[in-house]
């Protein structure tokens, strides 16, 4: 089953990437956050799902409903800093406006002892990144079905004049429903704040440092300007491009990265296996200047369906054609897995699997994870 598949890796939680980390203090091992037990691993410690610069996560379970959530703990360092814990409870009420299928719920704010959390849904699958690292580049249908539906997730955003500034693989979960449906989640609102045309209110992040990870970033983020939604939509195209590619846009030094999200022409020598309509819609993702993008999710939503029809028929699209979309109602909702939905398509060997280990086959080729 593609099940079985897309099983392992990182479960939940914030982004594992960053440079910051954080360990847990010897009085969360095994601790209960009011209504939360967090769960320990066959070595005794906790089950970290991701650290960040503000705190980390655990698996942790309802002791009343026992249910599994994550629960994101602020850093022991952060306890005495007023602006630290207000730019986590503003992180968690950002979090927590936005309702959404694809977008993981946060649904309580608490205190337990000097310790500030915050739970949040648990999301079964794995991490986009390591998706993409079991398999190398993914079937073309299964990379535009997982880009709808964070995008979807980002109309969600958007509707509650936010903007997530941090859109990548290890920020969306990819599980598979008991129908075989694929459900892609955004798991990390961390670094989100609000639009420029929101009510005037203090960010969650400290103004006027970069915020994002630079392979996924928009140019204006690196020029310190104010972003909109319009970013998020960027970032969704890098990540697009890792999805049909195997790798990133740009790759390099930080620096290096950065000149090349504002200056340098996309690499499209590294397309030609990709569908030309996939290609179009990676243009209009990645210009360089927001007003060249579509200008919302909801106008993207409008242009998929026809960048999936044209990669069945076969056929070629302009950016021009996508743009004159008409409206549509897009197909936010899973889909059938997309072992059934094309060509090239991904299948799963029936093999012994052991504990998170599985196998898959593509055009002959077979990957492990």
């Amino acid at each position: 089953m593609l099940r079985k598949a897309l099983v392992g890796g990182t479960e939940s939680g914030e982004s594992s990437a960053s440079e910051d980390t954080v360990k847990p203090t010897p009085e969360q091992a095994g601790r209960r956050f009011e209504h939360y037990q967090l769960v320990k691993g066959e070595d005794g410690n906790p089950v970290e799902l991701g650290r960040g610069s503000m705190g980390v996560t655990y698996k942790a379970v309802h002791v009343d409903l026992h249910c599994p959530v994550t629960l994101k703990v602020i850093s022991e360092r952060y306890l005495g800093d007023e602006s630290a814990r207000h730019r986590f409870f503003r992180e968690a009420r950002a979090a927590a406006s936005v309702r959404h299928p694809n977008v993981a719920s946060v649904f309580h704010l608490g205190r337990t002892g000097q310790n500030y959390f915050y739970a949040m849904e648990f999301v079964e699958g794995e991490t986009l990144e390591n998706l993409i690292k079991r398999s190398g580049r993914l079937e073309v249908k299964l990379a535009l079905e997982i880009a709808t539906q964070v995008a979807a997730g980002l109309a969600a955003v958007h509707k509650q004049k936010l903007v997530h500034r941090d859109i990548k693989p290890s920020n969306i979960m990819v599980s598979v429903g008991e129908l075989n449906t694929v459900t892609a989640k955004i798991i990390d609102l961390g670094l989100a704040k609000p639009a420029p045309d929101a009510p005037a209110e203090a960010a969650i992040s400290i103004p006027g440092a970069f915020a994002g990870t630079p392979e996924f970033a928009s140019p204006e983020q690196f020029a310190g300007v104010g972003v909109d939604i319009r970013s998020d939509l960027y970032s969704l195209g890098v990540v697009l491009w890792e999805m049909v590619t195997g790798h990133a846009v740009f790759s390099g030094s930080p620096a290096e990265v950065m000149f090349q999200h504002q200056h340098a022409p996309l690499p499209l020598n590294l397309l030609q296996v990709v569908p030309q309509p996939v290609v179009v819609l990676l243009e209009a993702l990645l210009e360089k200047d927001p007003a060249r993008r579509f200008q919302s999710p909801t106008e993207l939503l409008k242009a998929m369906p026809t960048v999936t029809s044209a990669v069945d028929a076969e056929r070629s699209v302009t950016c021009h054609g996508l743009r004159e979309t008409p409206p549509a109602v897009s197909r936010v909702v899973t889909r059938e897995s997309p072992t059934r939905l094309g060509p090239e398509r991904i299948s799963v060997a029936r093999l012994p699997i052991t504990g998170k280990r599985s196998f898959w086959s593509r055009g002959g080729r077979r990957f492990s994870g």
